[in-house]
This record gives structure tokens, C-alpha cells and sequence, in this order.
């Protein structure tokens, strides 16, 4: 067996692993059949792969519709790995996209079924010989414009990832590519879909353990990581902090009323309103149903009030064209020193948010 056969066979071994991961919590996170998805659609790539080895014998001409069908299919689906994999990782539905983001594969499709006769990506000729076409580059393009959205997109979140969870989610991006650059360097050894299948394994283990970490609803990090931030910078920090509490008002009546996914609606807007206000300024939380939790470690506590400052602005903004109001409850608390007294700034910035609370119901009366 070649090298190139043995890196096929420990990729199916590790996407069969994987796959069995992913559907085990496929019930509890629906999220994961994108994933699943982008991996079986590899699974079948590599398995054209090792087909086409079979049917690649020279002079056999019974052998060749086989072959050609074989890399109709390996083309064919290729780029539909990362744009599964792009669903996984952006957490989204199929949604209204615009024409260009279906047009590439489209195109792709309609050149990998006429490259059966035509050539334009690869040709298997009258002696059952395989080339590349003269269109070959354009099929990695297509792969790439794809891999290249999920690398956008998760560059655009890596704020959201701890400071030592960045260099091993780089590294899991960079994987595929190395393997492509060996493949490029050494043409015999194809090791671009091994690549692409470890890179697949790691990213699972790694967003599975970042799952714990973050709300699901919100894309905050959740209480669990709220605690152990706090725990951390008690331990690890003599200098001030702030604390911020935020309440949703309301929520309840507005499940009652309008229906649970818009009291969801409600929650991940304030969660994107919160972030927009603190962004360079704290780390928010989503720490209870209706509850945001903000941790600063600016010196400065007229940070807090510069941030609060556009956060109600944009509340009144946004109520404008709201069916269901947003109303928040804000309470904070700062403390000079981190040291052995974090936990008592937070119990004071939830208890200032309470006062507040009950302040606004009394105004309400």
C-alpha cells in the first residue's frame, strides 16, 4: 500500500470517529449535522479517491466510465465540505443569501459533470490514463472561496475566544493548508484530504470544548465561565475592577404574550447590544435567564459610564421599530482591588441592579 492509500484509509478511520461523535449529541445539538454533513460529504470524496485506484489499471477500457465517474463525483462535492462546515461554524440556518455565495458551487457542479466529457478539470483518455484539465486550478478556487468564508468568519470571532484558545484554533485552520502545500511539493503524495479530515477532528474536539464554555443561545460565555473569570482575576490580579449587572424587564411577560422564541429574540439582542456597548471595554456575560454580567479591568471607572452612556441610546434607538421594547435593569460596582474581593463587588453590583429594578417597577405604578 502507498503512502497516499495508507493517509486515505487513517482519514476514513477518523472521519468514521468523528461522525460517531458528532451524532451522539445530534438529538441535544442540532447544530451538529452540519458538521456531520460536511463530514460524510468528504467521507464519499475520499472514497472516490480510493475507487479511482482500482480502476486505474492502463489499456483497460471497461475500466474507464468508472473512472471518469469517479472524479465527476471527488469534483463535484469537494467545495459542499467547507460549505457545511461553514454552516457548523457560523450557526445559522439556511437563510435568503445572495446569488454569489450558491453561484461558485453552481458553476463548479455544471463543469465537473461536462469534465466527463470534455476535460476541463481532468481527463481519462482511450487508455484509461488520468491527467489534469485545463480548468483544474479553477476546481481548488471553488474549494477554497468556501474554506475561506469559515476563515473569515471565525477571524472576525477569535475576540471571542480565550487569549490561549487562539494559537490552537489558528493551527487547526493552517492544517489543510500545509497539507496541500506538501501536496503541491510532492504531486505522488496527496495529502490535501488528510489534511482536511484531521483539521475536521481537531475543530470538532475544539468548538465541543468551547461549547461548555458559551451560551448557546447567545454566543455569550455563560455563567460557568463567568465564576471562573471571576475566580481567576481575584487570584490572579491586585488591580481594580468593575462589575456590571444587566436585567432583562419584562421577559416573562413577553414569553407569555408574544411566545418564547421572541423572549429568545429579545435576549440575543441584548447580548448584541451589550457587546457592541463594551467592546474594548469588558468581557460580557450571559450569567443567568434574564441576567448579563460585564467584567472591567479598566483603572479608569469612567469607562463604565462611556459605555453606558451609548448603551441606552441604542436602546431608545432600537425600541423605535421593536414590536417587544427592551428594558434593562443596570446595576455596577467597582472595587480597587481584585484581590480576595471580586466576589463581593459582583453581590454589590447585583444588588445595586435590583434596586434598580424595583425603583423602575415603582415608576411604572
Amino acid at each position: 500500500m502507498n503512502a497516499t492509500l495508507e493517509l486515505d484509509v487513517l482519514s476514513v478511520v477518523l472521519l468514521i470517529f468523528t461522525i460517531a461523535l458528532a451524532s451522539h449529541s445530534l438529538r441535544s445539538k442540532p447544530i451538529n449535522r452540519w458538521y456531520i454533513l460536511s463530514a460524510v460529504i468528504l467521507l464519499i470524496v475520499i472514497g472516490t479517491e480510493l475507487f479511482a485506484y482500482q480502476v486505474d489499471d492502463v489499456g483497460i477500457s471497461s475500466q474507464i466510465a468508472p473512472h471518469r465517474i469517479a472524479n465527476v463525483l471527488g469534483f463535484g462535492l469537494s467545495p459542499m465540505i467547507c460549505y457545511f462546515l461553514f454552516k457548523y461554524i457560523s450557526n445559522t440556518e439556511y437563510q435568503q443569501r445572495s446569488v454569489w455565495f450558491y453561484l461558485p458551487f453552481s458553476f463548479h457542479a455544471i463543469v465537473s459533470i461536462l469534465s466527463y466529457f470534455t476535460g476541463w478539470y481532468f481527463f481519462v483518455d482511450s487508455m484509461n490514463i488520468y491527467s489534469r484539465g485545463p480548468l483544474f486550478p479553477l476546481a481548488t478556487l471553488t474549494m477554497l472561496f468556501y474554506y475561506g468564508l469559515c476563515i473569515v468568519y471565525l477571524t472576525k470571532t477569535l475576540h471571542g475566544y480565550e487569549a490561549s484558545d487562539r494559537p490552537l484554533l489558528l493551527l487547526i485552520l493552517v492544517t489543510p493548508i500545509v497539507g496541500a502545500g506538501i501536496q503541491i511539493a510532492f504531486p505522488p503524495i496527496l495529502t490535501l484530504w488528510p489534511g482536511i479530515a484531521l483539521s475536521l477532528l481537531l475543530f470538532y474536539l475544539f468548538s465541543q470544548e468551547q461549547y461548555y464554555a458559551f451560551d448557546v443561545l447567545t454566543g455569550l460565555r455563560n455563567r460557568a465561565t463567568f465564576m471562573r473569570d471571576l475566580s481567576d482575576l481575584q487570584r490572579s490580579s491586585k488591580g481594580p475592577a468593575t462589575i456590571v449587572v444587566c436585567d432583562v424587564n419584562a421577559l416573562k411577560m413577553a414569553n407569555d404574550t408574544y411566545g418564547h422564541i421572541s423572549g429568545d429574540e429579545l435576549l440575543v439582542h441584548t447580548s448584541r447590544l451589550l457587546e457592541r456597548c463594551f467592546r474594548g471595554v469588558g468581557r460580557v456575560y450571559r450569567i443567568g435567564g434574564d441576567e448579563f454580567g460585564v467584567i472591567i479591568t479598566k483603572e479608569d471607572s469612567l469607562e463604565v459610564e462611556r459605555a453606558l452612556s451609548p448603551l441606552e441610546s441604542q436602546i431608545k434607538l432600537s425600541n423605535k421599530n421593536r414590536t417587544i421594547p427592551l428594558s434593562l435593569a443596570i446595576g455596577w460596582s467597582w472595587c480597587e482591588s481584585c484581590s480576595g474581593n471580586l466576589f463581593n463587588t459582583y453581590v454589590a453590583a447585583d444588588n445595586s441592579m435590583y434596586d434598580t429594578k424595583r425603583k423602575m417597577k415603582q415608576g411604572r405604578r
